[in-house]
């Protein structure tokens, strides 16, 4: 069986956000060993599903949340949704105090790439999510042949329409959590 060749791949997140989202699973990490260790059974059945709550709705709203920049396309995955964005659709990267993509599609914000922030960029820099996504699309730009009509029409293309999809596997984890919070308020 042959091995199919990787594509480079660039992720691009918030460090802020990982290093809120780190410290507050320590933070559960923490207090579950430590419920576990010497709480009763009704203690813990009674908190550990809150924690499990704050631990999952952190991975929810700080972690997940980023860029991937393929030799093709960037991947925006943001709270529970994903949108592909193929170079071709891709008409402009705005990178302010949040970073948004114009697509042939519509705009899509991204909810976790790094912004030039509320105070602006510091001493002019262009900030650096527009330059490695600004780097990304010119190499994809030369990649492209130089064809004229007939071979462009029977030359194979990759898919070109802007997808989007819900990501099932958070929102069922984030479900169990809620359903076990409220068996344990409940019971």
């Amino acid at each position: 069986m042959a091995a199919t060749p990787r594509t480079p791949q660039t992720l691009i997140y918030s460090t802020p956000t990982r290093v809120l989202g780190a410290v507050t699973w320590t933070l559960c990490i923490f207090l579950s060993v430590n419920l576990i260790l010497t709480g009763t059974v009704q203690a813990i059945w009674g908190f550990l599903p809150w924690l499990l709550l704050v631990g999952w709705t952190i991975y929810i709203l700080l972690w997940r949340p980023c860029l991937q920049i393929t030799s093709d396309s960037i991947l925006v995955r943001n709270i529970l949704r994903e949108h592909t964005i193929p170079f071709s659709e891709l008409t402009a990267v705005r990178v302010l105090q949040t970073t948004s993509f114009d697509t042939t599609a519509g705009r899509i914000p991204s909810w976790g790439a790094p912004s030039i922030g509320k105070l602006g960029p510091r001493a002019l820099t262009v900030p650096h999510t527009k330059v490695v996504i600004q780097a990304a699309w010119d190499a994809w730009e030369l990649r492209q042949p130089e064809m004229d009509d007939g071979a462009a029409a029977s030359a194979p293309h990759p898919p070109t329409a802007v997808t989007r999809r819900w990501n099932v596997v958070p929102v069922v984890v984030g479900l169990l959590s809620v359903g076990l919070v409220l068996a344990s308020v409940l019971s």
